[in-house]
């Protein structure tokens, strides 16, 4: 607290004013009354040198007071600017998942558009093409995978962001209505999935990704094709339930917060009306 720790630095202030300014006087005292010891003018100057005394003291006192109403004023700065920094960080999480979610539909998109292709390509018994057609609808989901993920990343920082901040926090821009819309991701998966059961048990098809299941896919999460189909759907269902929980989480913080905010705000309007009767808001 600042008046307890000024109170204390003024203490100590005084003492060590106190005898620096009588060492001081006492030797400017002695120093002119050798010199001027005969004069009435150096027992003046003798005699002013024990204002020193006085003087030292409300140098020591005032000193530690500026010293510690500038250093809690500089607390409260870097305070306010570490908030700030923390409200800054929540409306960039927030800005940033808005626009991965507004990418969302155009990965689906996209990969039902491939599915689309291999089904053209299985009728006309197009091998190769078919399995390219494909691997493009794994990578599709793949980004839109990675997509929820990230946005619960952020929706899972943004609630550690909430935990110290002490204002009432900006709201998250996603709700859990708008995540469980992307449970279509789950229904594109399960579309590819059929598509290539349906493929394996063609000989000719299963020859064909039996030689390319090994492939790399460059879809983090994945090592090779053979696992972004076997686990497509399992990743994508577990990534919107995560994201899901992640904003439920965020809600009870977000009512957390303002349920602390309210209570302190009726702390604050309790003091008031204590001063407005006239009486101390503090103890």
């Amino acid at each position: 607290m600042l008046f307890p720790k000024c109170l204390w630095g003024a203490i100590l202030g005084a003492i060590r004013g106190f005898i620096a300014s009588l060492v001081g006087g006492i030797a400017i005292w002695i120093v002119v009354g050798l010199i001027m010891w005969d004069s009435e003018k150096g027992e003046a100057v003798a005699n002013l040198a024990v204002l020193f005394v006085p003087v030292g003291i409300v140098i020591g006192i005032m000193t530690p007071i500026r010293e510690a109403k500038a250093e809690e004023e500089a607390r409260r700065q870097r305070h306010r600017e570490e908030q700030q920094g923390y409200r800054e960080q929540m409306i960039g999480l927030g800005e940033q998942s808005i626009g991965l979610f507004y990418f969302m539909p155009r990965y689906l998109s996209a990969a039902e558009q491939h599915l689309d292709q291999a089904e053209s390509d299985f009728a006309d018994g197009a091998f190769a093409p078919f399995w390219d057609s494909i691997e493009n609808a794994a990578k599709a989901l793949g980004r839109f995978d990675e997509g929820v993920r990230h946005i619960n990343y952020n929706s899972s920082h943004y609630i550690s962001l909430i935990e110290k901040y002490e204002d009432a926090p900006p709201e998250f821009p996603l709700a859990r209505q708008s995540v469980e819309k992307l449970g279509v991701g789950t229904t594109t998966a399960e579309r590819m999935q059929a598509i290539v059961r349906k493929a394996q048990r063609n000989f000719q098809f299963a020859t064909i990704y039996e030689q390319r299941k090994t492939n790399q896919i460059l879809v983090a999460g994945f090592t090779d094709l053979a696992q972004a189909l076997n686990e497509m759907t399992w990743h994508i269902t577990a990534s919107i339930d995560n994201l899901a929980s992640s904003v439920d989480g965020m809600k009870s913080a977000l009512n957390e917060s303002m349920q602390a905010n309210q209570s302190r705000l009726g702390e604050v309007l309790e003091m008031l009306d204590n001063i407005q009767r006239g009486r101390r808001p503090f103890p």
